[in-house]
Protein backbone atom coordinates (compact mmCIF):
# COMPACT_ATOMS: atom_id res chain seq x y z
CA UNK A 1 0.00 0.00 0.00
CA UNK A 2 1.37 3.40 -0.97
CA UNK A 3 0.33 6.20 1.36
CA UNK A 4 -0.68 9.40 -0.42
CA UNK A 5 -1.97 11.41 2.55
CA UNK A 6 -2.10 11.05 6.29
CA UNK A 7 -4.32 12.69 8.88
CA UNK A 8 -3.94 12.41 12.66
CA UNK A 9 -6.39 14.35 14.83
CA UNK A 10 -7.65 14.18 18.38
CA UNK A 11 -11.46 13.83 18.58
CA UNK A 12 -12.59 15.26 21.90
CA UNK A 13 -16.03 13.56 21.90
CA UNK A 14 -14.41 10.14 21.52
CA UNK A 15 -11.33 10.93 23.65
CA UNK A 16 -9.37 9.10 20.98
CA UNK A 17 -7.03 9.90 18.14
CA UNK A 18 -8.37 9.34 14.63
CA UNK A 19 -5.76 8.29 12.08
CA UNK A 20 -6.66 8.22 8.40
CA UNK A 21 -4.54 7.00 5.52
CA UNK A 22 -5.33 7.86 1.89
CA UNK A 23 -3.57 5.58 -0.56
CA UNK A 24 -2.46 6.17 -4.13
CA UNK A 25 -5.06 3.54 -5.09
CA UNK A 26 -7.94 5.75 -3.83
CA UNK A 27 -8.58 3.84 -0.61
CA UNK A 28 -8.98 5.26 2.86
CA UNK A 29 -8.09 3.30 5.97
CA UNK A 30 -9.29 4.62 9.32
CA UNK A 31 -8.33 3.74 12.86
CA UNK A 32 -8.74 4.92 16.43
CA UNK A 33 -5.80 5.11 18.82
CA UNK A 34 -6.61 5.12 22.52
CA UNK A 35 -4.51 6.68 25.26
CA UNK A 36 -3.56 3.22 26.44
CA UNK A 37 -2.34 2.15 22.99
CA UNK A 38 -0.35 5.34 22.39
CA UNK A 39 1.28 5.13 25.82
CA UNK A 40 2.38 1.57 25.01
CA UNK A 41 3.89 2.29 21.60
CA UNK A 42 5.28 5.82 21.93
CA UNK A 43 8.74 4.81 23.17
CA UNK A 44 9.15 1.85 20.77
CA UNK A 45 8.06 4.16 17.94
CA UNK A 46 10.73 6.68 18.94
CA UNK A 47 13.34 3.92 19.13
CA UNK A 48 12.40 2.68 15.65
CA UNK A 49 12.73 6.18 14.20
CA UNK A 50 16.14 6.53 15.84
CA UNK A 51 17.19 3.13 14.51
CA UNK A 52 16.23 4.06 10.95
CA UNK A 53 18.09 7.36 11.17
CA UNK A 54 21.23 5.76 12.65
CA UNK A 55 21.32 3.25 9.77
CA UNK A 56 21.07 6.06 7.21
CA UNK A 57 23.93 8.03 8.79
CA UNK A 58 26.24 5.73 10.73
CA UNK A 59 28.30 7.58 13.32
CA UNK A 60 31.38 6.41 15.21
CA UNK A 61 29.81 7.62 18.47
CA UNK A 62 26.61 5.62 18.77
CA UNK A 63 25.52 6.91 22.16
CA UNK A 64 21.84 7.39 22.85
CA UNK A 65 22.20 11.17 23.06
CA UNK A 66 23.96 11.29 19.68
CA UNK A 67 21.27 9.16 18.05
CA UNK A 68 18.58 11.31 19.62
CA UNK A 69 20.22 14.50 18.36
CA UNK A 70 20.56 13.06 14.84
CA UNK A 71 16.90 12.03 14.86
CA UNK A 72 15.80 15.49 16.07
CA UNK A 73 17.86 17.20 13.36
CA UNK A 74 16.48 14.91 10.66
CA UNK A 75 12.91 15.45 11.91
CA UNK A 76 13.34 19.24 11.78
CA UNK A 77 14.69 18.96 8.23
CA UNK A 78 11.83 16.70 7.10
CA UNK A 79 9.16 18.88 8.72
CA UNK A 80 10.54 22.00 7.03
CA UNK A 81 10.05 20.29 3.67
CA UNK A 82 6.65 18.72 4.42
CA UNK A 83 3.24 19.91 3.27
CA UNK A 84 0.91 20.38 6.23
CA UNK A 85 -1.33 22.86 4.39
CA UNK A 86 -2.99 20.63 1.78
CA UNK A 87 -6.42 19.55 3.07
CA UNK A 88 -7.04 15.84 3.55
CA UNK A 89 -9.15 14.53 0.66
CA UNK A 90 -12.56 13.46 1.93
CA UNK A 91 -14.34 12.89 -1.38
CA UNK A 92 -15.64 9.50 -2.31
CA UNK A 93 -13.01 6.88 -1.67
CA UNK A 94 -13.04 3.13 -1.26
CA UNK A 95 -13.24 2.01 2.37
CA UNK A 96 -11.85 -1.56 2.37
CA UNK A 97 -12.25 -1.87 6.17
CA UNK A 98 -15.66 -0.19 6.26
CA UNK A 99 -16.71 3.28 7.34
CA UNK A 100 -16.17 2.65 11.06
CA UNK A 101 -12.54 3.14 12.08
CA UNK A 102 -10.98 0.09 13.63
CA UNK A 103 -10.14 0.40 17.31
CA UNK A 104 -6.49 -0.60 17.52
CA UNK A 105 -5.95 -3.19 20.23
CA UNK A 106 -2.53 -4.29 19.01
CA UNK A 107 0.28 -2.59 17.10
CA UNK A 108 3.34 -4.36 15.77
CA UNK A 109 6.44 -2.40 14.78
CA UNK A 110 9.26 -3.91 12.74
CA UNK A 111 12.14 -2.32 10.86
CA UNK A 112 12.39 -3.66 7.30
CA UNK A 113 15.75 -3.61 5.49
CA UNK A 114 16.88 -0.68 7.66
CA UNK A 115 14.79 1.55 5.35
CA UNK A 116 11.14 1.26 6.41
CA UNK A 117 9.17 0.81 9.56
CA UNK A 118 6.34 -1.62 9.06
CA UNK A 119 3.44 -0.94 11.38
CA UNK A 120 0.67 -3.49 11.79
CA UNK A 121 -2.62 -2.20 13.19
CA UNK A 122 -5.06 -4.81 14.49
CA UNK A 123 -8.48 -4.76 16.11
CA UNK A 124 -9.49 -7.82 18.15
CA UNK A 125 -12.72 -7.25 20.01
CA UNK A 126 -14.72 -9.89 21.92
CA UNK A 127 -17.81 -9.52 19.72
CA UNK A 128 -15.84 -10.05 16.48
CA UNK A 129 -15.36 -13.42 14.88
CA UNK A 130 -12.33 -12.22 12.92
CA UNK A 131 -9.77 -9.56 13.63
CA UNK A 132 -9.61 -6.52 11.36
CA UNK A 133 -6.34 -4.92 10.47
CA UNK A 134 -3.80 -3.74 7.97
CA UNK A 135 -0.11 -2.94 7.67
CA UNK A 136 1.71 0.11 6.37
CA UNK A 137 5.39 0.55 5.60
CA UNK A 138 6.69 4.05 6.26
CA UNK A 139 10.02 5.36 5.09
CA UNK A 140 11.68 7.87 7.38
CA UNK A 141 10.12 10.99 5.80
CA UNK A 142 6.57 9.70 6.24
CA UNK A 143 7.42 8.31 9.65
CA UNK A 144 8.70 11.68 10.91
CA UNK A 145 5.47 13.30 9.67
CA UNK A 146 3.37 10.63 11.40
CA UNK A 147 5.24 11.08 14.70
CA UNK A 148 4.92 14.88 14.40
CA UNK A 149 1.16 14.71 13.82
CA UNK A 150 0.72 12.16 16.60
CA UNK A 151 2.63 14.43 19.01
CA UNK A 152 0.40 17.37 18.01
CA UNK A 153 -2.72 15.25 18.60
CA UNK A 154 -1.35 14.18 21.99
CA UNK A 155 -0.85 17.80 22.97
CA UNK A 156 -4.48 18.56 22.09
CA UNK A 157 -5.67 15.48 23.97
CA UNK A 158 -4.14 16.64 27.27
CA UNK A 159 -3.45 13.00 28.09
CA UNK A 160 -0.34 14.03 30.01
CA UNK A 161 2.03 11.85 28.03
CA UNK A 162 4.76 14.42 28.62
CA UNK A 163 7.51 12.66 26.70
CA UNK A 164 5.34 12.55 23.59
CA UNK A 165 4.42 16.21 23.65
CA UNK A 166 7.99 17.30 24.29
CA UNK A 167 9.43 15.13 21.51
CA UNK A 168 8.11 17.41 18.83
CA UNK A 169 9.03 21.04 19.23
CA UNK A 170 8.04 21.97 15.67
CA UNK A 171 4.24 21.63 15.81
CA UNK A 172 3.57 24.73 13.67
CA UNK A 173 5.75 24.07 10.61
CA UNK A 174 3.90 24.33 7.28
CA UNK A 175 4.79 24.21 3.61
CA UNK A 176 6.12 27.54 2.40
CA UNK A 177 4.90 26.80 -1.12
CA UNK A 178 8.07 26.58 -3.18
CA UNK A 179 6.36 24.20 -5.60
CA UNK A 180 8.36 21.07 -4.82
CA UNK A 181 6.59 17.74 -4.47
CA UNK A 182 6.41 17.05 -0.73
CA UNK A 183 4.86 14.44 1.53
CA UNK A 184 1.32 15.46 2.48
CA UNK A 185 0.04 15.48 6.03
CA UNK A 186 -2.81 17.13 7.89
CA UNK A 187 -2.90 18.25 11.48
Amino acid sequence: MNIHQLSVIYVDEQDRILVRFNTNEGEELRLWLTRRMVSRVWEPLQEAVGHLESKKTPLPDSSESTRRMLTDLRRAEVLQQSDFATPFKDESVKLPLGSEPLVVTQMNLSVQDHKHLQIGFEERLPQQEEARGFQVAMESTMLHGFVHLLAAALTKSQWKLASAAQDDAHAGIVDEGNGEARPRYLQ
